[in-house]
């Protein structure tokens, strides 16, 4: 088993343990305590998982990449284990969030590390095919942590499943184990608080500055912003807006994560050709642009379904857009804090994607999405129409390493900061 295979089964282990956690902790506490703690400890998640992938992504970059897994797996199992052991004994919410947060942050570090592996264990000429295939089994192991764990709750209880995946994430150890440790760091001198804060928020420094990644970071906002709350909040309401059934929800999540693996299968390989970058990225958010706005003008379930493919899978292909080039084009020194900074972003765009999405429908009903659709397609057609740098990234077939030092050489202190 290769080295990339070896990191693929450790992420699908931790997938599918994130799966079982979300589905069974939010349950135990609505049954044994209120909405109010299920908000508060939404709530307090969401900020640690932010604060920590900032806070721990420069001294990962210290460690060894072997060893910052390894370590973030214990912490997984350990929370894992102290999960099941408070909930069988008894339930506090305040244990819950304490025990959480610790988790939430090991997760944090790992996910960070899992969005490089892929530049680094594999030959340069494979890795746009590996992040592919990547994106393929982990869309699939999201959609199995949550079914497993409702088969196990069905089957048994709530603890069990928690105990299962207190199992998954003892698996995902050995493979943890199983890993090189990698490339020891260059040891670096002794930092000031001051400096410490700039490591911190050098992954969104980066963001800012080198124009490629900018335009890829609006654009992922934006997807994120269109995405997030489609499948939870307009599937519902749909749903029950037709009559259709209850159980139609688990149908319709399945096919949009079947179209999401059908785009990764077949229109992501095409996408990825270097020629007509920006047709191409237009192209993608225009036809997801459609399939989201007859999402929400369907009025069948064979509508809904048929949208919903479409919108998997043309969300699928644009979320790999450059996601090679823009990781590889980066020192490794700063890709954790990069790919930190990176999910920063995705959070905050998933949270801002409930609040839109929400209050839309709220105040407008189900056709105000449409309106929020188009705004976000006319937002990415005119950034595109002014960005020019990032389709000269997306389509040189120079070596990528090489594209700040050539085309922008004074950017080269502020990245290998």
């Amino acid at each position: 088993m290769s080295i990339f295979q070896k990191h693929l089964c450790l992420e699908v282990l931790i997938w599918i343990y994130l799966g079982c956690w979300n589905a069974t902790v939010p349950l135990i506490i609505v049954q044994r305590g209120s909405l109010l703690e299920l908000a508060t400890y939404e709530t307090g998640l969401a900020l640690a998982a932010v604060i920590s992938m900032l806070f721990l992504a420069p001294r990962v970059e210290a460690m060894r990449r072997g060893t910052a897994l390894k370590a973030g797996c214990i912490i997984i199992l350990l929370t894992g284990i102290l999960r099941y052991v408070s909930v069988s004994v008894s339930y506090s919410i305040d244990a819950l969030i304490i025990i959480d947060v610790l988790a939430v942050s090991a997760f944090g570090v790992i996910h960070s590390l899992f969005g490089v592996y892929p530049a680094e264990t594999v030959e340069k000429h494979r890795i746009e095919h590996a992040f592919r295939i990547r994106r393929i089994i982990i869309t699939i192991s999201r959609v199995m942590g949550p079914l497993l764990a409702g088969a196990v709750i069905g089957v048994f209880s709530p603890q069990a499943a928690l105990l299962f995946a207190a199992m998954v994430s003892m698996a995902a150890l050995v493979f943890a184990f199983a890993l090189p440790l990698g490339v020891k760091p260059n040891k670096t001198q002794v930092k000031s608080p001051v400096e410490r804060v700039q490591d911190m928020f050098l992954g969104i420094k980066l963001k800012l500055i080198l124009p490629p990644e900018r335009f890829l970071t609006v654009s992922g906002f934006l997807l994120c912003l269109a995405m997030t709350a489609t499948v939870p909040m307009l599937v519902p309401n749909q749903v029950h807006a037709h009559n259709l059934a209850d159980s139609s929800v688990g149908l319709f999540n399945a096919i949009f994560a079947g179209g999401a693996v059908a785009g990764l299968f077949f229109l992501s390989p095409y996408v990825a050709k270097r020629e007509n970058q920006r047709n191409k990225y237009l192209a993608l958010w225009a036809l997801l642009t459609a399939s989201l706005s007859a999402s929400a003008l369907s009025v069948d379930i064979w509508q809904l379904a048929s949208c919903l493919f479409v919108a998997g899978a043309s969300s699928a292909s644009l979320s790999l857009v450059g996601i090679d080039r823009r990781t590889v084009s980066v020192p490794s020194g700063v890709r954790i804090r990069l790919m930190a900074a990176t999910l920063v972003v995705s959070q905050l765009a998933n949270s801002a994607s409930y609040m839109l999405m929400g209050a839309t429908i709220t105040q407008f009903g189900i056709g105000g999405l449409l309106w929020v659709y188009l705004a976000i397609f006319i937002i990415v057609l005119l950034y595109s129409a002014l960005s020019t740098s990032v389709w000269d990234f997306l389509e040189d077939a120079a070596d990528a390493e090489q594209y700040y030092k050539e085309n922008y050489p004074k950017l080269e202190s502020v990245i290998r900061a």
